[in-house]
């Protein structure tokens, strides 16, 4: 039956497409109208499905399926009043007709009038084929409104009756997401695995609930359960790699991240990880070859460019280095750390104007944490006199929050020492060691020309 149906269908088809060529007239009957419509909509061809539609509707003018294929046209192109006109002509005709009234709602859903929407398609009937379509769509208009609560509740009720639709499974999903319910997630995604137990996507979802809960045990079996349901699951191997590398079960993260980018050859975001892994384990020439592998095959990812400059940076390449940085920096210029590997590199090369430029791009960039801070400190200290920066670094200070005040206080000190202002640099050290003493050996280790401790007691 199947067979004969696709016959028929193509037959259609290629008999309309056989006429457009030759222009001869040849009949088809409202049926055919209706599947070849159907068809060029379903593979985008808008051209054909007009053509298709327009001769339709001369010959059919009163036909409401075919008048309802036009009006998805019309709304698909934003023709909102000419839809506004089919639609009261076709009432007229079939005024009980259900589609009538979704498309109705489309029209309302496009003006951005969503609660209309919703008070008309809550009146289709249980009874109606197109019941579950119309909860569907009603989750939609509740989304549009924010209104996550109420958009879950439709899309659960529609999946009592369409379970396999993955597509409203993730709206259910990002609404239980969004109201920041996670345990009603992972309640919510273990009855539906009661009742669809082989679900992929169910399985890989609970186990991200209960990655971000820190419940790895349970997220790793539900991660194992998505790949017996579908062992191509890319998703739920990546996943399980994440979760090992969490619990420095680096050999085994590798692994996972290996049959991922087997299965899906190459898969950048699996070679990264797997170069972040040999890292770990101090493997850097492995580590290298992965993330060299990683910008052959997504050239964009600077994450990897910058691990790439960082493991020739410590191996003492430094032209190289630069060379693999300035690419990560034509990415993504707004890293703090990548301007600071940038600097240091400069450094290192002599080419203090460079590390200049570096400097005034991190303190442009803003959002300073008391590590940045101590690494530029460290730079104006090394870098030959540069008053300008100096001050620039001074006036940043206002940035921070009073709770890292005696941190910053250390490297107050630490820069007014570098200036050869001795009285003032003591101030803001003492300042600092008597609020927090605890940090003192930290930063003496970082600059070694603070006073010993002993300083404070004749003081």
């Amino acid at each position: 039956m199947k067979e004969e149906f696709e016959d028929y269908y193509s037959d259609s088809i290629f008999k309309f497409e056989s006429m457009l060529k030759t222009n001869d007239f040849l009949f088809f009957d409202s049926d055919e109208f209706e599947e070849i419509i159907v068809y060029y909509l379903e593979i985008g061809n808008v051209s054909l499905a007009k053509k298709a539609i327009s001769m339709a509707t001369e010959q059919y003018p009163n036909s409401v399926t075919l008048v309802l294929l036009q009006i998805e046209l019309l709304l698909f192109n934003n023709e909102l009043d000419e839809s506004e006109k089919l639609i009261e002509k076709i009432s007229l005709i079939d005024p009980l007709n259900t589609d009538i009234l979704i498309q109705q709602a489309k029209i309302l859903s496009k003006r951005k009038n969503h609660q209309q929407a919703i008070e008309l398609l809550i009146k289709v009937d249980h009874s109606s084929d197109l019941y579950f379509e119309a909860l569907s769509i009603i989750g939609k208009e509740y989304l549009f409104l924010d209104d996550f609560v109420s958009a879950k509740k439709y899309f659960i009720l529609y999946l009592k009756h369409n379970q396999f639709d993955y597509g409203v499974l993730n709206n259910v999903l990002y609404c239980f997401d969004s109201i920041g319910d996670t345990d009603s997630t992972i309640n919510y995604l273990n009855s539906f695995l009661e009742t669809n137990p082989y679900c992929e996507i169910a399985w890989h979802q609970l186990g991200k609930q209960y990655a971000k809960e820190e419940l790895y045990k349970e997220a790793l079996t539900a991660f194992d359960f998505a790949i017996i349901s579908d062992d191509c699951f890319i998703g739920a191997y990546i996943e399980m790699g994440k979760i090992l590398e969490k619990l420095n079960k680096i050999n085994e993260a590798i692994e996972k991240y290996e049959i991922a980018s087997e299965i899906e050859d190459p898969n950048p975001f699996a070679l990264y990880r797997i170069a972040c892994c040999h890292d770990k384990l101090g493997n850097q020439d492995l580590a290298l070859l992965y993330y060299n592998k990683t910008v052959t095959e997504d050239p964009v990812d600077d994450k990897a460019w910058m691990s790439i400059a960082y493991n020739l940076f410590q191996k003492g390449e430094l032209k190289e280095a630069k060379t693999n940085l300035i690419k990560a920096l034509e990415i993504n210029s707004e890293k703090i750390n990548y301007w600071e590997l940038y600097a240091k590199i400069n450094f290192s090369l002599k080419l203090y104007e460079e590390v200049e430029i570096a400097f005034n791009e991190i303190l442009s960039i803003g959002d300073l944490n008391i590590s940045n801070f101590t690494v530029l400190t460290e730079l104006i200290i090394k870098i030959p006199e540069n008053n300008i920066l100096t001050n620039k670094l001074l006036k940043s200070i206002d940035l921070f929050p009073k709770s890292v005040e005696n941190e910053i206080n250390y490297l107050i000190s630490a820069i007014y020492y570098t200036k050869s202002e001795n009285d003032k640099a003591f101030i803001f050290l003492k300042k600092a060691y008597f609020y927090n003493p605890s940090k003192y050996a930290f930063f003496k280790k970082i600059f070694n020309f603070f006073p010993n401790l002993q300083v404070f007691k004749t003081h």
